[in-house]
């Protein structure tokens, strides 16, 4: 007598849980790198108003930043509240994006004529690749 066989298809769900995971995972790396970079910029520069630090976020891409509104810790003008607008680029849970929308940060990162660079995004991003790596591998793992 011949059994019945039967097959169930759960490609679908399994790529549902994996994108699941890969989402956490950048979530992870994403909170990692913000407070990796607020370090930096913490040892690198002589807070002032605290307001480059507090800008600094990340966003998942298609998704609107971590932090929606920031202000400087001291100092500044009435203290204004400041605010992240849009959406980042890219498919929606490719990749993750650090970084701030403050003017000048370009200047302290890379420097100007009259000051020396005092990078604090890129050493948060390239000092710490294999941690980031071993979140996103965790995330995996544990789907």
């Amino acid at each position: 007598m011949a059994k019945n066989i039967e097959y169930r298809d759960n490609t679908n769900k399994i790529l549902a849980l994996f994108e699941s995971a890969k989402t956490r995972g950048l979530e992870a790396i994403g909170l990692a790198a913000e407070a990796q970079a607020k370090k930096e910029i913490t040892y690198r520069e002589a807070v002032d108003t605290g307001r480059l630090r507090n800008s600094i976020t990340y966003a998942l891409a298609g998704k609107e930043a971590h932090i929606k509104t920031y202000k400087a810790s001291k100092g500044g003008k009435g203290r204004e509240t400041y605010h992240y607008d849009g959406v980042a680029e890219g498919k929606k849970g490719s990749a993750v994006y650090i970084g701030t929308n403050v003017e000048y940060a370009p200047y302290v990162e890379l420097g100007t004529v009259n000051m020396d660079p005092r990078p604090f995004l890129r050493p948060a991003a390239e000092e710490n690749a294999e941690k980031y790596e071993k979140l996103m591998r965790q995330s995996l793992e544990n789907a």
